[in-house]
């Protein structure tokens, strides 16, 4: 094969990736996204109805839509072993503040023992890319280890098990992408935004821990960004993050964003102690720029919903 030859198979193969943790909310954004930029897209998800439901509805509207079901992690190498491409991106995670013990249980399964697996599975001579999204709440209040919670710890685990493979199949490109708090439209979690969204809608209060809480947020439209840049640009594997450029003090963004609506949104300040900022020194991605700012956010958000 000469060399066009071989250019051309490996673009077409940068079109095929492989996806974890599509049924989350970056994870459905992050699919969309590629779909829309002609990605061929292979997704592994649970064997649920309601992912059922959500993948019917994008092969209706995507032809390269290929959902991949499971119903437990010994059918992944089955499933993945013939897939022709070569990149893989774990978006898979199962976040909890706090957690009991069968939460204990869901949390290393999903956040260590599936990720890993896939990895397993999927032929290594075949991989190129790897890109991982990790969280920095693995350096609670330091620049070394120290989880928030015991999700940070199975993110931090997976990170050991990563080394791994990265110590034994240097071929492949492998990229940890450190990520604050997410946002977007259409996000139902218990965050912070949809909260404010929806209480403004209902003239409920929103309730903010401390007047100090201050959050670095950035559009999941930027983390979107962040990784076709990693699937396209020739950037050297290691760890990168992508955050906002100024962290948002929550009480400032709602009394500023009231003076800009008419229906305003109902504050109440608790005295609760707030954990400090992650301020963890981690390389920004190259070649990235934030292109979305919370203030903008906020309003369209707003006033869409009303």
């Amino acid at each position: 094969m000469d060399c066009s030859s071989s250019k051309i198979k490996d673009y077409l193969m940068n079109k095929k990736i492989l996806l974890t943790g599509s049924s989350g909310f970056i994870g459905k954004n992050l699919t969309i996204y590629l779909l829309e930029k002609k990605y061929h897209v292979y997704a592994i998800l649970n064997n649920k109805k309601q992912n059922k439901l959500h993948s019917n509805r994008l092969k209706k509207k995507y032809k390269n839509y290929n959902p991949i079901f499971i119903d437990d992690i010994n059918q992944i190498k089955k499933k993945v072993v013939n897939l022709n491409t070569n990149i893989l991106i774990n978006l898979a995670s199962r976040y909890l503040r706090g957690h009991n013990f069968s939460q204990m249980i869901d949390l290393i399964n999903s956040n260590i023992l599936f990720t890993t697996s896939v990895l397993e599975a999927f032929p290594k001579n075949r991989l190129k890319k790897y890109i991982n999204l990790s969280s920095v709440m693995i350096h609670k209040n330091s620049e070394e280890y120290h989880p928030q919670n015991l999700y940070a710890a199975t993110k931090k685990s997976f990170l050991d098990i990563l080394k791994f493979y990265q110590i034994f199949y240097n071929d492949i490109k492998f990229y940890n992408l450190f990520l604050h708090d997410i946002y977007g439209e259409n996000d139902y979690r218990d965050k912070i935004i949809h909260t404010i969204v929806k209480n403004q809608k209902i003239n409920k209060e929103v309730s903010i821990n401390s007047k100090k809480l201050a959050l670095n947020l950035l559009n999941v439209n930027d983390v979107n960004q962040a990784i076709d840049l990693i699937i396209n640009k020739q950037i050297k594997s290691g760890d990168y993050i992508i955050k906002s450029k100024n962290f948002t003090n929550m009480v400032n963004l709602i009394k500023q964003i009231n003076k800009s609506i008419k229906k305003k949104i109902r504050l109440k300040i608790l005295n609760n102690k707030i954990e400090n900022k992650i301020k963890k020194k981690i390389k920004i991605l190259p070649y990235w720029k934030q292109k979305f700012v919370i203030e903008k956010d906020l309003i369209k958000y707003i006033n869409e919903s009303n």
